[in-house]
Parts: C-alpha cells; structure tokens; sequence
C-alpha cells in the first residue's frame, strides 16, 4: 500500500493571531510515533503556497495530502498548486477570518482535529474555473466584493469576530457607489444586462463569514449556483441584510423582484469598467468574468470519514 504523505502549510497572517507555533507543535507531537511522512511549511506571502505545493506535487511521489491551515484564502492557494496532480488531496485546518467552505459541512469541529483529519477519507468536490483561477468556494463581485475589500479595516479591531468585521464593512460600503452596470450571459444563451448590487457566483453556500448568499448550492452537484441581486435603495438594503444572512431571501417576497438566481454551467460577465472581485477571500479587480466548473475538480480531505482500518 502507498504510504500517504502530509503537507502542512501555515499561513501565520490568518485569522487575529500568529498560529503556526501552536499548530506545529501539535503536529509535531501528532506525528511523534507516526511511520508516515509529514512536513510543515510556513509561508512568507501572497502566493507562497501555491508555489511550495506545486513544488512538492512535481518532486514528491505517492498520496500526497495537504492540509491548509489559515482561511479560505490559503486553502484556494493549496488548491491552484495541487490541480491537475492525481496523487494529492487537500483539507483545511480554518484558521483564519471567516472560515466559509467548512460551513458546507454539517459540523466543523471535525476539521480542527488534526488526528482525525490525517485519518480521514477523501471525497470529490467540483471546482470554479474563474479567469483561469480556481475557486473551491465562490467568487463575488460588486458591493459584496467592495465589503470584502473594505473589511481589512476592521478584521483587526480586537473583539471583532469575521462576521462582525464583515457587517461593519457592510455599513462602511453604503456610503459609495452601491451599483455595478453589467452584461451577464449564462450558458452561453441567456444574457441579462442592467445595473446590479452584486452577484455571487457560488460552488459553496457561505461567504462574508456565514452570510448564506448560495443557500441552494451543493459542493459536489456540478452545478454552478448564480445569485443576482438588482439595484436596491440602501434603505430596504439595511432592512432586508437579515434575510441574506440566513439565506431566506429567496423565499422573500419583499425581495421576489430584486433576485435572480439560477443554476448553471457557465457564466460570463462584463462591464466597461472594472469591477472589484472577490475569489474565495481574495481581491482583484477587472471589466470581465469568465467562470466555468470543473466537476469533481479536486479530492477533498473531510474529516468525518475516516479510513477503513
């Protein structure tokens, strides 16, 4: 049997507070009387773990897992280092500020045990294709992205959770341009044009740290879940922020004709100005949107499945 080597990579930017010294000492003393193979890599920047996961799939044999340990932005990184590598699987360790993909999950206690995720089976799951980009949990654009970007302000005021830091923002957001006029065109046939507060473009349900903005969408269906929200006054958007939170504002008739939501296979967007886009976390900005999914795209570590002994 192939002997399965594990890949820590800590991202010590993630979340409030430096982690990597606790982390690694409990993988450390994990490992202490373990014959397989395990390494710790702390990154240094942006995009370092995307290149030191990549590093290892092109130079290491055998079954390769990965464990993300920072937020949804590290795991997108351990993601677009490892595609295409049959040999490896990921997981994360949710360290960081709003920890969305783990909310796919019934319980995400599961994925704070170290022991148990070494231990655990892996499953399918699809994959974004955004710009050339991989995303494992949703791409965001417009106010929501603006929110995004704007809540490095506030993500580090003590005592502020993700969610707290991403409501903040939400408030800070309303005092600019809410709007973005696109062109969206879905499969290919269908296009929509107009002036939208935002548009989620979903594998995962949760993003902003438990905001249900997908609530439909399912993480292995291959099917890309699209939710668009027209133009609204910044009045009924602060009365209708709780419905979005819960992911009820489907079944809203306040907002039956503000919403637009679709399943879908690919979509693209554009605009003659650049917008803000947020992909898994990260934020950057451009005047078009090609998104497309790769089904089962990725072996995914998910600690409720342990392996057959």
């Amino acid at each position: 049997m192939t002997k399965n080597k594990h890949f820590f990579v800590i991202n010590p930017k993630a979340g409030k507070t430096d982690i990597s010294e606790k982390i690694s000492s409990d993988i450390n003393k994990i490992f202490e009387n373990s014959p397989e193979e395990y390494s710790i890599y702390i990154t240094k920047n942006k995009n370092d773990a995307t290149i030191y996961t990549k590093n290892v799939c092109e130079s290491q044999e055998g079954n390769l897992r990965f464990y993300a340990c920072g937020g949804d932005g590290t795991l997108n990184e351990v993601i677009n280092g490892i595609i295409g590598y049959e040999n490896a699987s990921v997981s994360v360790i949710p360290y960081g500020t709003g920890n969305d993909f783990v909310r796919n999950f019934q319980s995400q206690i599961g994925f704070y045990d170290i022991d148990k995720q070494i231990k655990s089976k892996l499953q399918e799951v699809d994959l974004l294709n955004v710009n050339g980009q991989y995303s494992i949990n949703l791409c965001n654009i417009g106010f929501d992205a603006k929110v995004a970007e704007n809540m490095v302000k506030f993500k580090k005021i003590p005592l502020i959770s993700g969610q707290g830091a991403y409501t903040l923002s939400v408030f800070y957001s309303l005092i600019n341009k809410m709007c973005t006029n696109l062109e969206i065109e879905i499969d290919d046939c269908e296009i929509i044009n107009g002036d939208f507060l935002l548009c989620v473009i979903a594998n995962g349900r949760s993003y902003g740290g438990g905001y249900l903005g997908a609530p439909l969408a399912e993480i292995d269906d291959g099917l890309i879940d699209l939710c668009i929200v027209r133009k609204i006054s910044r009045l009924k958007l602060v009365n209708l922020m709780k419905l979005y939170k819960e992911g009820s504002h489907l079944e809203s008739k306040e907002l039956k004709d503000y919403i637009i939501y679709k399943k879908c296979n690919s979509i693209k967007i554009k605009s003659k100005e650049n917008f803000t886009i947020c992909l898994d976390g990260e934020i950057t900005t451009s005047n078009k949107l090609n998104v497309s999914l790769k089904n089962k795209g990725i072996k995914f570590i998910t600690p409720y499945k342990e392996i057959d002994e």
